[in-house]
């Protein structure tokens, strides 16, 4: 697993959105976040645990009530006033390896004030690395989700990478290590579970020596009475059906009989009467609308259709006179023009630079145009007939609409008539010959009388069928029912002798967890050394730790097996000694996780610091992610760690305006001095 990025927003001293880049390289793998108490170093270590794990995220269980008072508290207030944020909310962003793959996921938990209660919303996101956007986790409902993270990350497991300098020193002062240890280690190895499935065994050992023979006879027996009166009724049900069946037939071949006699006199048009009445009135409607139609058009344009010749005659000399209009405007308008261009070529200051000779010449040939222009356009034309250029236009497109379309439109028209009058003249012979009520009544009353006996014998039928299949229904469940207990029955005899391997079963689980827990006991012994060997500065001072198997209580030894009491160590050794034990822990999980540590070089002197520094959070994880003071790592400690950094931070609370502000790089410059004063 590899931390990404963490986003607060509004949550304790951090208003707005705060977004933390964590991610590192092989040969980089520290993340330095520097800030003095109180400036949200706890916070933000806090609030990896918390979007992660929610309520359960606490060391000691707390009730919900008590949660969300909690989470009430940690919405950002704004300084010197009572109001705070409305919802406050962690974003965590990590790589995971699954299967070959790395994805990534993002986990929120966003909290909204509703009036002084919480409502909590946890969103899982997910792509596969190198993808640009996150999708939802639909692969699980949402209600899965919070156990989608705790399979993911037991957090059992995570709490091991995550540690503060205050745990560590709690550890080493109370002496509890051997608890400490004892309460991480089952869990570490998931022997928690073979516990329980141990414990499952004895329980249904416990449950099922009894046996359940007799009331599975009992079951069956009971059943197959139960089938043998349902198989009872439907005998009954499938014998009245044949009979129904049978009457119906016999009413039928009487009802064709019937049918027969009603059409030869006629029946068929008595049933038509309604639908032949609506009928005609349909078709005098639609033949009194076409005659309306070709009354208009009769009075209308048509007669000029039969005189399509005079009507051509008629469209020529009104296009005769559109040229005539258009010819005398032209004249006037040369006719103006010439005067107004003679004037002008008369005129002194017209080709001035020529002679006069020349100037003659010219002027006589440009009159010359002009009047040949003017012959060619005849005089004034009397008009044959005195339209306006409008009245013109709409008489040749009536000429034109007649020509075109009158022929064809009365030609449908007179097709539409035609069908229509037939299709009345038929529908007045069917209306005749249809027979009347007093001819056709008794029969139809016969008719209907047997229609309406088969209809009732039919519904008595359908629900004789209904009740068939819920009987056949019923024989169906008996008798899985049934096998189901015959199959107990086999399954009874086994699960007996099974009974006699459930402590088998249990001594094998023992077994592995004892010798599982002795390998890895053995493993921690191994991590615990090599830490000290890291940590402590007195070289060769502990050469062997044990770990009892069952009390989990740890001795040190030197080389001789003279053993090392723990009040044989200072004060900075017994943190050394603690932080050794939960690396140990750390690496004994074999999960890549990466460490986050607050406040690491609480209460230690300078060479256990050094040693901190040197040896051991370079080499800790693939990723270590330090929250530390200006005074912890102080320029010294800084020099030593920059090979190994990444990128780092340092948060400063601005007490004027009561927030949390982020600075992309740690206290000291180059040369040691502070470039950011807290």
């Amino acid at each position: 697993m590899l931390l990404t990025r963490v986003t607060l927003n509004d949550f304790g001293v951090y208003r707005g959105r705060n977004e933390f880049d964590l991610r590192t390289t092989k040969d980089k793998p520290i993340i330095l976040i520097g800030g003095t108490n109180g400036a949200g170093k706890t916070t933000l270590f806090e609030s990896v645990m918390l979007c992660l794990y929610g309520q359960d995220s606490y060391e000691n269980k707390i009730t919900q009530k008590q949660y969300h008072s909690k989470i009430l508290r940690s919405i950002h207030r704004y300084l010197g006033v009572k109001k705070s944020a409305d919802s406050a909310s962690i974003s965590v962003e990590f790589q995971f390896a699954h299967s070959g793959n790395i994805y990534e996921y993002q986990v929120m938990r966003m909290w909204e004030n509703n009036d002084g209660s919480i409502d909590e919303k946890l969103t899982i996101m997910k792509r596969k690395f190198g993808e640009e956007k996150f999708s939802k986790l639909d692969s699980l409902e949402e209600s899965e989700w919070q156990t989608f993270i705790d399979q993911l990350l037991p957090k059992g497991i995570t709490k091991l990478f995550f540690f503060d300098g205050e745990k560590i020193q709690s550890i080493a002062d109370s002496g509890n290590e051997d608890k400490f240890i004892k309460s991480s280690f089952d869990t570490l190895l998931g022997l928690d579970l073979v516990r329980q499935l141990i414990d499952d065994i004895g329980i249904s050992i416990l449950r099922n020596s009894d046996g359940e023979t007799k009331k599975i006879l009992e079951e069956i027996e009971l059943k197959t009475r139960e089938k043998q009166d349902s198989e009872n009724r439907l005998d009954k049900i499938q014998d009245k059906q044949a009979h129904l069946k049978s009457e119906i037939n016999n009413l039928q071949k009487e009802l064709a009989v019937q049918e027969e006699q009603f059409k030869k006199l006629g029946g068929q048009f008595a049933d038509k009467r309604e639908s032949l009445y609506t009928d005609k009135a349909k078709h005098e409607s639609k033949l009194e609308i076409i005659q309306k139609e070709i009354r208009e058009m009769c009075v209308g344009t048509l007669p000029f259709s039969i005189i399509p010749k005079q009507m051509e005659e008629l469209k020529n000399e009104i296009k005769l006179d559109r040229q005539k209009i258009k010819d005398n405007y032209e004249k006037d308008i040369l006719n103006k023009n010439f005067k107004e261009l003679s004037s002008k070529i008369e005129s002194e200051s017209f080709l001035s630079e020529y002679d006069s000779e020349t100037k003659k010449n010219l002027t006589s040939k440009i009159n010359k145009i002009f009047e040949q222009k003017l012959e060619s356009l005849s005089d004034s034309q009397e008009l044959s007939y005195n339209f306006s250029e409008q009245d013109m236009g709409r008489i040749i497109n009536l000429i034109d609409d007649i020509n075109n379309t009158s022929k064809d439109k009365i030609a449908e028209l007179a097709k539409s008539h035609n069908l229509l009058s037939n299709s009345l003249a038929l529908n007045k012979v069917s209306m005749e010959s249809a027979p009347k009520d007093d001819e056709i009544g008794p029969i139809f009353s016969d008719l209907t009388k047997t229609s309406r006996k088969i209809g009732e014998l039919e519904n008595e039928v359908e629900n004789l069928e209904t009740l068939e299949a819920q009987e056949k229904s019923i024989i169906m469940m008996v008798n899985s029912r049934i096998r189901i207990n015959l199959t107990k029955r086999s399954a009874d005899k086994k699960r007996m002798a099974g009974l006699e391997i459930a402590p088998k079963v249990q001594e094998v689980l023992e077994d592995y967890s004892n010798i599982l827990r002795k390998k890895k006991l053995e493993l921690l012994e191994r991590y615990i050394l090599s830490g000290l060997d890291m940590l402590l500065h007195k070289k060769k001072f502990i050469e062997k730790v044990t770990i009892d198997k069952d009390t989990f209580e740890i001795k040190l030894f030197k080389g001789n097996d003279d053993e090392i009491t723990k009040d044989m160590l200072s004060k900075g050794e017994l943190q050394m000694y603690s932080t050794a034990i939960v690396r140990a822990l750390a690496k004994t999980s074999g999960r890549p996780l990466p460490f986050m540590i607050d406040t690491p070089l609480a209460r230690l002197d300078e060479d256990h610091r050094n040693s901190l520094v040197d040896d051991f959070y370079p080499n800790a994880s693939h990723q270590t992610i330090i929250l530390s003071t200006d005074s912890e790592i102080n320029y010294e400690h800084y020099k030593h760690l920059m090979p190994y950094i990444t990128k780092s931070y340092v948060i400063q609370y601005d007490s004027k305006n009561g927030k949390t502000i982020l600075h992309d790089r740690y206290f000291f410059d180059e040369k040691g001095e502070k470039s950011i004063e807290v």
